[in-house]
């Protein structure tokens, strides 16, 4: 009887879509969910739904006054860790590092105002999933009444950007035009689905206080790249709970600024975002997935190729744990785990089984327990033995994926990846099935000194720097590229990323054995120092005598440095695997190593791994026209 009473709840929601045909969820999709819920996992994500709420219940359910600031702020300044939220100190914000509170710091707490809105978000679309679940009107309520808030509120916030100032980017509710185009997306289809419990005069107010407002904001602020495809998104979705085409014509279709239009600029050949960086492809596939599912009920189908390749072509780039090495600008630790919940969607609009298949080997990691998943409505057996996929190249992004057995080895030269770029062109990075060796760490929250005064540098990569100074922004070229049954072969060149000196890399990796051969040429002395930045302390026979490193700022964040000297080669143990490098040509070259800050502070899979947050960079220096550097790993 329960099971009926709730079913026929849906009847209105569902003749209301229909009759209106703006909707975010079909009849199917509805359906799908409800028998979800029903499965073992369906009702353990419906219970932790209900925990969600309730928790979120136990706080004010107050919307700010004060207009937010930016997310990145939110993290101390000194170990690069987010600072742990709590709802009942908005002036006073706790490192579990530091063991202490920060205070008296304006943009701590405007970033405060950012969580407060985040976890909103997350209650808006908890309540409406369990409003389509259980039928049970209070959940529609709580939606009704959070919007009606933020209605009173929205149109009183300034416009203001992160610095607290008028600027092109800013937004009202956040320091970002970003944030508020995120925001939208989520909050306007459990606007949708509550609003048959609202009066016409609360349609109204939440129409005019924050839907059309919100929209006429996003309308204004005509970027490009992945803001701009969120931007999109948000406008398709208040275009849909305003019922305007006008707005959503110019979502998708605006010669240059529409959804088509980013796709077709920033979507490179290959498959793979033009950013460079697997957090900057992935962020902004989410908003094209949601636009591509609130497009629907206007008969626009962007589920098409190119976005399916964009799902498809980055499952092939990941370690054997299913994480990506951490290219360019981002949060290090992006995984295909942490997207199980895009391929969800993508294996219920596509039915590709590969799709299938990504999701098997992500539930060997974790649980089945995204929304995304109710809708999907597919049972999935979880793979017994992890992912082989063979050695790759992506020509377009220019990067090399090397793989044997459970090892991956990872060559990077391509362009440069635009304002998430960094100066790395022919760095590497080593995974040994379980971890990496050498890793590029992507970088810290923006706003920490860190970011731009260490993780942007080349100097924190594992590649060369030459006479202590970054690399130019340029794009290297791919000379071969060979899969073999136990690994392959990549060699490329750049010309260009310091002036007059020709670099070239080539790595062979053949069952457990990586051979790494580096060479640079000028008609010029040049002070070069090949980097490998290890995360884990080198252990070698001789002792090095203390210095203190000061050729350029970058070299200040190595500390404990020491210096050893060798000649043709030097050993060292990394972990369990040993690493001998040899300078066949060059004579006495330095050997420097030291501690600089590593991989910073992530998710739980991420402090596991790297519980130091320091890594261990290894120079090797020479002052010479001519570098050529050979080394060989067994790992």
């Amino acid at each position: 009887m329960r099971k009926l009473f709730a079913f026929l709840l849906f009847i209105p929601f569902v003749t209301l879509a229909q009759e209106s045909n703006y909707f975010f969820f079909t009849p199917e999709d509805i359906e799908n969910i409800r028998s979800s819920s029903q499965t073992e996992w369906g009702h353990s994500i419906i219970e932790k739904l209900k925990e969600t709420v309730d928790e979120r219940r136990e706080h004010s359910l107050r919307v700010p006054l004060l207009e937010g600031g930016h997310l990145h702020d939110y993290f101390c300044p000194v170990h690069n860790q987010v600072f742990r939220f709590d709802w009942d100190k908005p002036h006073a914000h706790y490192c579990s590092l530091c063991d202490k509170y920060w205070e008296n710091n304006n943009r701590f707490d405007w970033a405060w105002i950012n969580h407060v809105h985040l976890q909103n978000r997350i209650y808006l679309t908890a309540c409406m999933y369990l409003y389509i679940v259980t039928g049970e009107k209070q959940y529609a309520e709580y939606i009704r009444d959070m919007m009606l808030d933020y209605a009173s509120k929205y149109l009183t916030y300034l416009h203001h950007d992160t610095a607290r100032k008028t600027g092109p980017w800013g937004g009202k509710m956040f320091g970002q035009s970003l944030d508020e185009a995120v925001w939208a997306s989520d909050a306007c289809p459990a606007y949708m689905i509550a609003k048959p419990v609202m009066t016409t005069e609360e349609i109204r107010k939440i129409e005019d206080g924050y839907l059309t407002p919100c929209a006429d904001l996003l309308l204004g602020r005509r970027g490009s790249a992945n803001w701009q495809v969120w931007h999109n998104s948000g406008l398709i979705a208040l275009g849909v709970a305003l019922q305007n085409d006008s707005i959503i014509h110019i979502a998708v279709h605006d010669p240059e600024c529409g959804y088509y239009a980013q796709m077709e600029r920033y979507v490179l050949n290959d498959g793979w975002w033009s950013e460079g960086s697997p957090v900057y492809h992935y962020y902004p596939l989410r908003a094209m997935l949601l636009s591509a599912d609130a497009a629907r009920c206007r008969n626009i189908n962007l589920y098409d190729e190119k976005l399916h390749k964009m799902l498809a072509v980055p499952a092939s780039a990941v370690y054997a744990d299913l994480f990506f090495p951490s290219h360019n600008d981002g949060w290090y630790g992006e995984s295909l785990v942490a997207q199980a919940h895009l391929y969800e969607i993508a294996y219920k609009r596509y039915k590709d089984p590969f799709f299938l298949d990504v999701l098997s080997q992500c539930y060997r990691y974790t649980e089945r327990n995204s929304v995304e998943a109710l809708l999907n409505n597919t049972d999935i057996k979880i793979a017994t033995v992890p992912v082989s996929w063979p050695s790759v190249y992506f020509e377009d992004t220019g990067y090399a994926v090397l793989r044997s057995g459970n090892k991956t080895v990872v060559l990077k030269y391509g362009p440069h990846g635009g304002g998430h770029g960094h100066p790395d062109k022919l760095s590497i990075s080593i995974h040994n099935g379980d971890k990496e060796l050498v890793s590029d760490m992507g970088t810290s929250a923006y706003g920490v000194p860190a970011f731009t005064q260490w993780y942007r540098k080349t100097l924190s990569h594992s590649t060369l720097t030459v006479d202590g100074k970054d690399q130019r922004a340029t794009t290297g070229e791919l000379v071969s590229f060979k899969a073999t049954k136990h690994g392959g072969q990549v060699r490329a060149r750049v010309a260009d990323a310091y002036p007059g000196v020709e670099m070239e890399r080539q790595l062979i990796l053949h069952k457990d054995k990586l051979t790494d051969q580096f060479t640079a040429n000028s008609s010029e002395e040049h002070l070069y120092d090949y980097v490998l930045i290890l995360t884990e302390k080198p252990v070698f026979t001789q002792e090095g005598e203390a210095i203190v490193l000061d050729d350029a700022p970058a070299y200040n964040y190595i500390t404990n440095a020491t210096k050893r000297t060798a000649s043709v080669s030097v050993s060292c143990k990394v972990g369990n695997a040993t690493l001998n490098i040899r300078l066949p040509d060059a004579g006495p070259f330095e050997i420097i190593t030291g501690e600089a800050p590593g991989i910073p502070p992530g998710n739980d899979r991420v402090n596991e791994k790297y519980p130091t947050h320091l890594c261990y960079p290894i120079i090797i220096r020479l002052q010479h026209k001519e570098l050529k550097v050979e080394t060989e790993w067994k790992f």
